[in-house]
């Protein structure tokens, strides 16, 4: 999504029996869905979501992958499996979301089945993961175990003090 959106919480949701999911009121006003020419694309992500962002945030994104260096067959593969796992997700002016459902079936979500129309959206701060609550559930812990050195890594083993971040060894 464009910035500087601030795209943030975790946020439960149900798809309907069209297949849409109403995005809560705090996504949608920061994304503003009313906008002319508001589009959004969807593709599977690495980690087991899928992503939601502004179409022409997916183009760059896309275009930057294609850019990169794609000389390995691993790299080249990886960029036919997003081609293949990604779509348009038409967004009305209210703000209902309509994923294709073959990329919902890929993180097992099927707005036919009664069990698997329960749907978390997690901001990302520019994008938007669309998780199923096992699949949410299951990354949240993995990521909580770590999130301590993640964010040491973030912070490049530096820590933050009133002025901003501070070097360790002369704080």
């Amino acid at each position: 999504m464009s910035s500087p959106l601030l795209l943030i919480g975790e946020h439960p949701a149900t798809l309907d029996g069209e297949g849409r999911i109403q995005l809560p009121v705090g996504l949608r006003d920061e994304i503003n869905p009313r906008a002319t020419n508001f589009s959004l694309m969807a593709n599977l992500e690495p980690d087991g979501s899928l992503c939601l962002r502004e179409r022409r945030d997916w183009e760059r994104y896309v275009e930057d992958l294609r850019r990169s260096h794609v000389e390995s067959v691993r790299a080249r593969r990886a960029l036919q499996f997003l081609a293949a796992y990604s779509g348009a997700a038409k967004c009305d002016k209210t703000g209902r979301v309509r994923i294709p459902d073959a990329l919902l079936l890929q993180v097992g979500l099927d707005r036919s089945v009664e069990g698997r129309r329960d749907v978390v959206l997690v901001g990302n701060f520019e994008d938007i993961r669309v998780w199923s609550p096992e699949g949410w559930a299951q990354f949240r812990e993995e990521t909580r175990a770590e999130y301590g050195s993640g964010i040491d890594d973030l912070l490049g083993h530096k820590r933050l003090g009133p002025e901003g971040l501070v070097d360790r060894d002369t704080a």
